[in-house]
């Protein structure tokens, strides 16, 4: 099976854009921009020799820990994936550069509970080493190193670990260094949840920036914290402006904004990297955005109001197989995909989308369409096209030989297609396309993909996000391409269109 770096390498340049709304705000205001649209949550970004370097949490989709890279902090294109076997759920991770080795340091959420791993390579585009278990519960670990060079892990919760000179193992007990700040009464939230926390050294002070108030919920809860100390170690003040960073009205385009990074551009400028939902696109996941930050009078960060010395990203309207990043999910991608710039093989698992794990790319768009030449082949085969969840909420659209599918909330339902839907020498080919306008999800099947007609069945999938699902998903919907039965089908003319 071909691994996702063979598959990245194929796509060569390419360019990940900007999110379809941004909206450049007044002068007066504080500009921000976003970079990586759709499900990229939990930003982390390194510097080395004149490249950035961005991983995001990859929760239950693999391969995980996806590296990025750009030389502009702007357009970025997918380099390799510190995690081609699946180990579980993985949540924020932090990637950085100690004595010209590369670490991801993360946590995960697996069959025998939570845990702490790292990664390390010699080049960023890998490999990548096996993880390694640090065996220290908590999220969000944070590599730190203190003013005597001591390596630490800091943990979500505020707790400092000392590491080893290598950074592959917890040496000692922890010290809690950060107690969170008192978020006002009144204000709405999910709930006292600190995390993400990330230290940054700024001239004389160590810049300790926290999230708070929980990830999702009311879109005014999530937020960055501030605060500061003359040492790694602390003790730590917090900032008399805080918080740094919050969606403070529902009216604003960017929810939950939070889970922030103070990183130095080539030019000395400051800027924060942070994610945030959009209003009415919840269903599209955590967004990678940026902003301009700097430092007052009285050294502490405030945001940069005015115009952002950054460009926006570069956006493809309209892409191909080369294009994405593919992943699955619960599985390793290698099982059974083989991916190449022309087309796909997938081999057929299970009877519907929910239990075949199918194969998921990432979209930003509020309104877009995709479609395939779907050739089934095998024993009892079936395919199609789907908007993905998890295993209990998937939406879609397919066939098999004599029949329409429709795929909703793991459960299938079949009809008879109006034109001819048949195997024929051992092969059963069609076009399906499907179109989410606005959330509502209509579906489409034509024999030479020219001359379509419409399934009997449409979706509104708007609530199809965390805020309506159950507990610590963090997902997003997810287009993706489904294959059953025992055989395999082969994916051609894959083409995916911005509707914008």
């Amino acid at each position: 099976m071909r691994t996702l770096l063979s598959t990245l390498m194929i796509s060569g340049c390419l360019i990940l854009g900007s999110c379809n709304t941004i909206g450049q705000e007044k002068n007066n205001e504080v500009q921000k921009i976003c970079l990586l649209d759709g499900d990229n949550p939990d930003p982390s970004i390194t510097y080395h020799n004149g490249i950035y370097y961005m991983v995001h949490s990859s929760f239950q989709y693999s391969p995980g820990l996806i590296v990025y890279q750009s030389t502009d902090l702007v357009n970025w294109s997918p380099c390799s994936a510190a995690l081609n076997k699946y180990v579980g759920s993985v949540w924020a991770p932090d990637i950085c550069v100690y004595n010209n080795r590369f670490y991801i340091y993360f946590p995960t959420m697996g069959t025998n509970g939570n845990t702490n791993m790292v990664v390390w390579a010699d080049d960023p585009k890998g490999p990548w080493s096996e993880p390694v278990d640090l065996k220290v519960k908590g999220i969000d670990p944070e590599h730190v190193v203190g003013k005597n060079g001591q390596r630490y892990a800091l943990i979500g919760s505020g707790h400092l670990y000392p590491l080893s000179p290598d950074g592959l193992s917890i040496t000692g007990n922890s010290v809690k260094i950060y107690n969170g700040w008192p978020i006002p009464e009144e204000w709405d939230r999910e709930g006292a949840s600190l995390e993400g926390l990330n230290v940054r050294k700024i001239g004389e002070y160590y810049y300790l920036l926290a999230a708070d108030g929980g990830t999702a919920g009311p879109p005014t809860g999530h937020m960055v914290l501030q605060a500061r100390s003359r040492n790694a170690e602390g003790p730590y003040e917090n900032s008399p402006s805080n918080p740094l960073l919050r969606t403070e009205s529902p009216d604003e385009q960017w929810w939950s904004q939070g889970h922030g990074q103070v990183i130095e551009g080539k030019n000395g400028t400051l800027y924060m990297v942070f994610h945030a939902y959009e209003k009415n696109y919840l269903t599209l996941g955590r967004q990678t955005l940026i902003c301009e930050v700097e430092v007052d009078k009285d050294g502490w960060l405030q945001l940069k109001k005015g115009e952002i010395s950054l460009p926006k990203p570069l956006k493809k309207t309209e892409k191909g197989i080369s294009d994405f990043v593919w992943q699955t999910f619960k599985e390793s991608l290698s099982e059974r995909a083989v991916i190449t710039a022309d087309e796909i093989i997938l081999k057929g698992k299970g009877t519907t989308s929910a239990n075949s794990s199918p194969l998921l790319l990432r979209s930003g768009d509020h309104s877009y369409e995709f479609e395939a030449c779907l050739t089934l082949t095998g024993d009892n085969p079936s395919a199609g096209l789907v908007l993905f969840y998890n295993s209990s909420l998937d939406f879609g659209f397919g066939f098999g030989p004599d029949k329409l599918i429709r795929y909703r909330r793991n459960e299938i339902s079949n009809n008879q297609p109006l034109i001819p839907v048949k195997m024929s020498d051992g092969k059963c080919t069609l076009w399906v396309k499907i179109q989410n306008i606005n959330h509502i999800v209509s579906g489409w099947y034509s024999t030479d993909g020219e001359n379509w007609r419409k399934y009997p069945w449409g979706f509104d999938v708007q609530g199809v996000h965390h805020n309506t699902i159950g507990k610590y998903q963090f997902l997003s919907l997810r287009p993706g391409i489904f294959a059953g039965g025992e055989g395999e089908v082969k994916i051609t003319n894959f083409v995916y269109r911005s509707l914008e």
